[in-house]
């Protein structure tokens, strides 16, 4: 098994525990979360990483893309979960009343079904981003060692065949060409 598989299942399997920990309210705000940072990542990383070219003109296209998107994950995310959290403490007896009454097999089961919609959305977006960015690397002994690593994954190209579904719900119908990090051009 290559180490690319160990993370990726390490990845998926800690995003899905604790999204599953967290409860039906939380993981659904961390999905609306997702889906805020997967579009602000289509609409601003492409100007942004052409600032980044304009402020360090030796900054090579992969890396000023990969930083703005970067920059723009932590932004976003950060305002989702601060968002997602301010709004279940603004209104905590409404919350507390609705996970209070799903504690029956069905409310564990819809939590299982929401916590792995989230832990797929985000765990595909990673590996889209990886392997979008190792793509971009130049052709020497570190690239070519990555591209090598990624070759040899077994669930890298499992998740590949998720990455459409990602690209229609987020990216494709958001203006313009997304970045190359998205699968653009």
């Amino acid at each position: 098994m290559a180490v690319i598989d160990l993370l990726v299942f390490a990845l998926f399997l800690a995003l899905y525990t604790l999204t599953f920990l967290a409860g039906i309210g939380r993981t659904l705000a961390a999905l609306v979360t997702w889906f805020g940072v997967m579009v602000a990542a289509a609409l601003f990383t492409r100007p942004l990483a052409g600032a980044f070219r304009e402020l360090i003109p030796a900054i090579s296209r992969w890396a000023s893309e990969l930083l703005a998107f970067l920059v723009i994950v932590v932004s976003v995310g950060v305002l989702g979960i601060w968002g997602s959290f301010w709004s279940l403490g603004a209104a905590p007896a409404r919350m507390w009343r609705w996970q209070g009454r799903g504690s029956g097999p069905i409310s564990l089961l819809l939590q299982a079904l929401v916590a792995m919609v989230f832990a797929i959305a985000a765990t595909v977006s990673v590996v889209m981003v990886m392997m979008n960015t190792v793509a971009q690397l130049p052709r020497d002994a570190v690239g070519l060692r990555l591209q090598s690593e990624i070759e040899h994954a077994r669930l890298v190209p499992l998740i590949r065949d998720m990455e459409p579904w990602v690209q229609r719900v987020a990216i494709d119908w958001v203006p313009g060409e997304p970045p190359s990090l998205l699968g653009g051009a």
